[in-house]
């Protein structure tokens, strides 16, 4: 019989399948859609309409703020000890039929802060969920967790559009960011694991490419929905969109089945599965599925104590996932942080969202090239770009033309190089991680990005409270991200490792080639 490791039976695939190799990924987009549509949906449905009023006749104390001021927050909330202008009785809003949470629930002055934390409590409820769940995928599969938060993530989604009141809302949201992104963190490793070589960055920039869609189509639906209810119903229908492949066509992991559970015949079963989803004829009855690297345990279910004793254990992999959890947070901080406060910084929020939008579509095609030809440790390159950009960023907004400043353009060009970052560690991190850790691994790192993406929503108190340190404070964060990602190895054009040893294997094997490149 043939000896395979089960990377090289879907290597296979991707040189005998028809198009239909391109199913690997292309089940996972319309979900991934979902995603800004799910997450960024507070920017619009609670947006701070402070510039969209005017006075009532007769109101002799809206009118001299108003000539002091002008139509602003400062004027509308008041300054020092002068009330906030009363709508009906000082003000009127200009909304053109549009409604925001915001005006709805009085979220507005001082009470602006409890706005964030429905954006933040998506976040926090993210966070949790990772922390509490990061054994999941490693313990019942990938597809399974998939499956079960998928489906809950559905109702969650259409019972945070018809909200009571402001804490139904953010108890609500929070739960459900919990769901959603234990289910967008596995389809993360099962597009990984089920994904020829030769196609791995291709697959994870369509994934991505995704989510940069769904920008586009929240900032059209903003537009076009005057009730902010039904941009969460769309929400929870685009979830609905993957729930027949994912119930039906896609098969588990088999590096799931082989390395965590050591059962052969589930992960032969799992490839005759994703054989015929892909139109292979690779036949299967003549392999014998063998590990990358032979270890006596590498096939044994390990425990969370276990995990952590081969971090202990072996100190490169501590050292990966340190350097690695810094990174996400940087990545997950700067990117909703510039998304939630695009309404501060630029003049018009639609026109910052599509441009922003069009921004990330450029660095999906520099992703593209870059994962076929580049090494990853250039991405602490963007990081470096990301500073220089951020601290241009500090030039007055009065540089630039109506529609946009200098200072926007700064950021937006700041935002993408983080958004690059961003989208590549989701290989990256896969990439560095053994199968028997990669399900942890890539749980703690997401559980990092969502300790950065809760205080994403902040950032917009911060750039209304001082813009310059807050761009001098991101620009901090980018420049040490980049010079952490630079002790990271580089893993282009090698097989996912399998176990810790792998890891060490490859580490030593690098050193002894360094070394003889040395003394010859």
């Amino acid at each position: 019989m043939t000896k395979l490791s089960i990377q090289d039976v879907i290597d296979g695939f991707g040189e005998s399948a028809t198009w239909r190799t391109g199913g690997c990924f292309i089940w996972g987009l319309t979900f991934r859609l979902a995603g800004p549509v799910v997450a960024l949906s507070t920017n619009f449905a609670g947006f701070l309409p402070y510039e969209q009023w005017h006075c009532l006749p007769n109101s002799t104390d809206c009118e001299a703020r108003v000539e002091e001021n002008g139509i602003s927050r400062k004027s509308f909330c008041g300054i020092k000890n002068q009330e906030k202008l009363i709508p009906g009785t000082d003000m009127i809003w200009e909304l053109d039929g549009r409604k925001t949470y915001a005006v709805d629930w009085d979220l507005l002055c001082d009470r602006e802060y409890l706005g964030t934390f429905i954006s933040s409590s998506y976040f926090v409820g993210a966070l949790i969920a990772l922390l509490v769940a990061s054994s999941l995928f490693d313990r019942f599969g990938r597809l399974r967790v998939c499956q079960i938060t998928q489906i809950i993530s559905i109702v969650l989604g259409f019972m945070m559009a018809f909200p009571p009141n402001l804490w139904y809302l953010i108890i609500i949201r929070g739960i459900f960011g919990g769901v959603f992104f234990i289910t967008n963190t596995g389809y993360h490793i099962l597009t990984i694991e089920l994904t020829p070589s030769k196609l791995k960055g291709k697959a994870m920039t369509i994934g991505l490419s995704a989510w940069t869609t769904g920008q586009f189509l929240l900032a059209g639906a903003a537009y076009a929905f005057k009730d902010w209810k039904y941009i969460f119903v769309l929400g929870a229908c685009m979830i609905c969109l993957n729930l027949y492949p994912i119930l039906c066509l896609v098969p588990e992991s088999p590096l799931y089945y082989f390395t965590n559970r050591k059962d052969e015949f589930a992960a032969k079963e799992a490839l005759k599965k994703h054989a015929r989803l892909l139109g292979s004829d690779i036949d299967l009855d003549d392999v014998d599925l063998v590990a990358s690297v032979p270890e006596e345990d590498s096939g044994t279910e390990m425990s969370l104590l276990d995990v952590f004793k081969d971090f202990w254990k072996h100190p490169i992999l501590l050292k990966h996932l340190v350097i690695l959890l810094l990174v996400w947070l940087k990545c997950g901080w700067l990117y909703y942080g510039f998304t939630f406060s695009w309404g501060t910084l630029g003049k018009n929020l639609h026109l910052s969202y599509l441009l922003n939008g069009c921004g990330e579509v450029i660095a999906l095609c520099i992703i593209l090239l870059y994962f076929e030809k580049s090494k990853r440790r250039l991405l602490a390159l963007s990081d470096f770009i990301a500073c220089i950009t951020l601290l241009i960023a500090l030039t007055p907004d009065s540089i630039g033309t109506k529609a946009i400043s200098l200072s926007q353009v700064a950021c937006l060009i700041g935002s993408v190089a983080n958004a690059f970052v961003f989208g590549a560690h989701f290989l990256w991190t896969q990439e560095l991680s053994p199968t028997t850790h990669r399900g942890r691994i890539l749980s703690l790192s997401s559980s990092s990005a969502r300790l950065g993406s809760l205080l994403g929503p902040q950032a917009t108190l911060l750039f209304t409270w001082n813009k310059s340190a807050t761009l001098c404070i991101f620009a901090s964060v980018a420049l040490i991200s980049g010079l952490l990602q630079i002790f990271l190895p580089e893993t282009r054009g090698r097989p996912l490792p399998s176990t810790a040893a792998e890891i060490i294997s490859r580490r030593d094997q690098q050193k002894q080639k360094q070394y003889k490149q040395c003394n010859s």
